[in-house]
């Protein structure tokens, strides 16, 4: 549902103009093919450049449906992409702060948790519930009680903790990030602040988180001219500093890091003209070690980064999205990229172009944001994902039962004594387990899960497969 009449009115102003497919940039494409394409010069815009900030994807659990989730620097957008070719405007809500640079967004359960920061007005968290979509979005929660502005967030879906970034709140004093309970995911609350530990002289080691990533309980915080500073968060009454990555090649605003599927390696992009992208080795938790940069042209900015098989998904700024092989991690190859801002030279000064990229939806498809151009939804090459229309009705893997309370049965007799591939994700994308298992009938104890919906994929020789599963009590 729409805030207000202005909004209402906006809203149906861009169902009549907003639903452009076009093919305008392929001569800037390779191996990436446009489907659909959002754009709507009449929103306000800032300095006549910035509309859109970041988004994200959600899945439907119910129906398998995709959405889009994307700022711009007054309201939050809401795309059914299902059918990328019938790509649809279905809400937009008003942002809690206005003229908003950033805009930053999470999905747990049905909900999605938006805040923003370098905006006008006073900020704070927003709630909606997702589950009457593509009917309607509803606005659950409004509030700056835990915080005004919020640069960006991250939730952990299994401890069901989200962490607050570089988070403003009035009048209690900045912190560089909070942990928040979402075990009432309407009634968050406050349940710890991010212990930074302090140098000989008594001064902090870094004053703002302004990006993290977590697995399994460890913690890799982006801490701008800092550095990249390494958690144990397991138990948030007893944190752990485990180790930094503070001067390395290329070095500059640390901004953000993703794992790899084996969490053997380190991905990440310091946000600067002509820096690369970073990939270090932390096998050895306490002592990271470099094994390789990459980049999209010398004069690039890397923003937003994120890992899915062996792939590495690059928001480059003026360069749109760029994708790299990093299957030998000590030398990336690009092999795919698509141009969402053609300039003829390129001007590679200021930041214009591709802000967000999210490559985790589970028909392949990559969505990306593009600061003046709008919102794309993409198919990568084949060649590269894999992609099969079977994914989701291929019977030769059986999982019961399915909802389940704890412990799944998997069968996959087909392929005995081959080693099949096993990992589990949740809706973000996120890798929560990998196992390799070699007995076609096995069980995995999945009963620590919080309830909701999550994705197996088995791969091996002859399958490539993934299965909704359901966790309810």
């Amino acid at each position: 549902m729409v805030g207000s009449n202005r909004f209402k009115a906006l809203l149906s102003l861009a169902f009549c103009l907003g639903n452009i497919i076009t093919i305008t940039y392929a001569q800037n494409a390779y191996k990436m093919k446009l489907l659909a394409h959002y754009r709507n010069d009449s929103l306000r815009s800032i300095g006549g450049e910035q509309i859109w900030n970041d988004l994200t994807g959600y899945v439907d659990p119910e129906t398998n449906s995709e959405y889009i989730i994307a700022g711009s620097i007054d309201s939050i957008y809401f795309f059914d992409i299902t059918v990328p070719s019938s790509m649809k405007l279905v809400d937009v809500e008003a942002g809690k702060s206005f003229f908003a640079q950033n805009r930053d967004y999470f999905t747990y359960k049905h909900y999605a948790y938006c805040v923003s920061d370098r905006a006008s007005g006073i900020g704070g968290l927003q709630i909606f519930d997702l589950q009457y979509l593509p009917d309607s979005v509803h606005k659950v929660y409004e509030s700056n009680a835990l915080g005004t502005f919020t640069h960006t967030i991250f939730i952990d879906t299994i401890k069901a903790r989200m962490y607050m970034c570089s988070n403003t709140k009035t009048p209690q004093p900045f912190s560089a990030m909070d942990i928040i309970s979402l075990k009432n995911p309407e009634q968050p609350e406050l349940a710890a602040t991010l212990k930074v530990p302090l140098k000989s002289d008594g001064t902090p080691l870094f004053t703002l988180v302004h990006e993290m990533y977590l697995r399994n309980d460890t913690a890799y915080l982006s801490c701008g001219y800092d550095g990249l500073f390494i958690f144990d968060l397991r138990d948030l009454a007893k944190q752990q500093f485990l180790s930094a990555i503070t001067a390395y090649p290329d070095q500059d605003f640390n901004h953000s890091s993703w794992l790899d599927n084996s969490g053997k390696y380190l991905m990440f992009t310091d946000e600067k003209m002509g820096m690369d992208v970073k990939i270090y080795d932390i096998s050895k938790i306490a002592d990271p070690r470099f094994v390789s940069q990459f980049n999209s042209n010398t004069l690039a900015t890397p923003h937003n980064a994120y890992l899915s098989g062996n792939l590495a998904y690059i928001s480059a700024y003026q360069d749109g999205v760029r994708v790299f092989d990093i299957k030998n991690p000590l030398n990336p190859v690009q092999v795919a990229w698509y141009d969402t801002h053609p300039d003829s030279p390129e001007n590679y000064n200021g930041f214009k172009g591709c802000w967000g990229v999210y490559p985790f939806l589970p028909s392949k498809h990559i969505i990306a944001s593009d600061i003046s151009n709008g919102i794309f939804v993409f198919e990568m090459d084949s060649s590269l994902v894999g992609v099969s229309k079977t994914f989701f009705s291929d019977p030769s893997v059986l999982i019961y039962p399915n909802p389940f309370t704890g412990k799944l049965k998997i069968e996959c007799s087909m392929f005995k004594n081959e080693l099949l591939d096993f990992k589990l994700y949740n809706t973000n994308g996120q890798l929560l387990l990998h196992n390799s298992i070699t007995e076609p009938i096995f069980e995995v104890d999945l009963s620590e899960l919080n309830n909701g919906i999550y994705y197996i994929h088995f791969g091996a020789e002859r399958i490539n497969q993934f299965k909704k599963i359901i966790k309810a009590n």
